[in-house]
């Protein structure tokens, strides 16, 4: 009879905790959620628009499920780290679906607190607009270009990413239930950023994502800088990077590149991401899917290396044009036949 009680006890803290967790967030904030969402019909024409460009989004989430579930496709990894990633958490939850905590770091403001409730009808529109443009963005090619994000997240009603990822994230199906602000502190430097924590009703587990702002000048990534400590401290961790606008090419970002590869164990991303010579055969499994025979020279990007193994891995795979865009190809054809995912494994 004790053990009976005493389970019950433990039981019925858990169910306490569990539910002091989700009312970290006010009703007041939840509705508000909802509204940038556009899952509600308070503002019609909003949920209209939101639903017909998530209705293209959600339906290539799908196809990129679908299609990996053909391939050898097992990325065990508990947390995942998206460098340059924007405000892309489509793709980064289809590849990674089940992970627990995801860092992501870009250009755009984190914009939380979010000031919403202290904006007028006509600022408030002017976020939600906000909010479907870059849904539209998103979902007209599977990748964000930076001067639309800066457009839309550099006005002072929007103030920056934390609506729209809120939004995303809504519209993917994960419920909020916590969100606090979060920084790194480096060197006369704070990278600020926020944290998001989610519960995935499908999973059925609580995820964290983080995001921070954070450009990277080019000394970045050594010890005593902050970024070197935080990223260090996360133990192994997968990487998830696309639409990198080749910026981990050359040496200029070496420190921070060397940095996320020492404890990268699984590695997602285009063309655009980490070179292939950094992925060697004698301890990388090395797969494509879909097909690469070249990468874009973009106005203003890093002039992309030569990558011959891997025109040569894509020829020796041949394998199908991918059923989803990906990448900078997509900006080439305007269509898949030169869209790429490319993953390495650690042995």
């Amino acid at each position: 009879m004790t053990k009976k009680i005493f389970i019950l006890i433990i039981f019925l803290n858990f169910q306490c905790l569990f539910q002091e967790k989700k009312s970290n967030i006010e009703i007041s904030e939840s509705a508000i959620f909802d509204e940038w969402a556009g899952s509600i019909n308070t503002d019609p024409v909003h949920k209209r628009e939101m639903d017909a460009s998530w209705n293209k989004l959600i339906s290539t989430k799908e196809s990129i499920t679908v299609y990996l579930k053909q391939k050898d496709f097992h990325p065990k990894i508990k947390t995942v780290v998206y460098p340059f990633s924007g405000i892309d958490v489509l793709n980064l939850f289809s590849f990674y679906p089940d992970s627990d905590n995801y860092v992501l770091f870009g250009l755009e403001d984190p914009g939380y607190p979010s000031k919403y409730n202290a904006l007028s009808t006509k600022e408030k529109n002017i976020v939600k607009s906000g909010i479907r443009n870059l849904s539209d963005h998103l979902a007209g090619r599977n990748y964000f270009t930076y001067r639309k994000m800066k457009e839309e997240t550099k006005k002072k009603e929007l103030n920056g990413a934390f609506p729209v990822f809120v939004a995303f994230l809504k519209r993917m199906g994960k419920e909020v239930i916590d969100t606090k602000e979060k920084s790194i502190i480096g060197n006369h430097i704070e990278y600020k950023g926020f944290q998001v924590t989610l519960y995935d009703p499908n999973l059925q587990k609580q995820q964290t994502l983080t995001y921070f702002k954070i450009f990277l000048i080019g000394h970045e990534g050594i010890p005593g800088d902050g970024l070197y400590e935080y990223f260090t401290a996360l133990g192994e961790f997968g990487i998830f990077t696309k639409s990198a606008e080749y910026l981990f090419h050359g040496e200029k970002r070496k420190s921070f590149r060397d940095l996320l590869l020492k404890n990268a164990t699984f590695v997602v991303q285009d063309d655009s991401g980490f070179p292939m010579r950094f992925f060697p055969e004698n301890n990388w499994k090395r797969s494509i899917f879909g097909r690469y025979e070249k990468s874009w020279n973009l106005s203003g990007a890093v002039f992309p290396e030569e990558q011959p193994e891997l025109i040569k891995l894509s020829k020796e795979t041949n394998d199908q044009i991918l059923p989803f865009p990906f990448g900078y190809g997509y900006l080439g054809t305007k269509d898949n036949r030169q869209s790429a995912v490319l993953v390495f494994e650690k042995k």
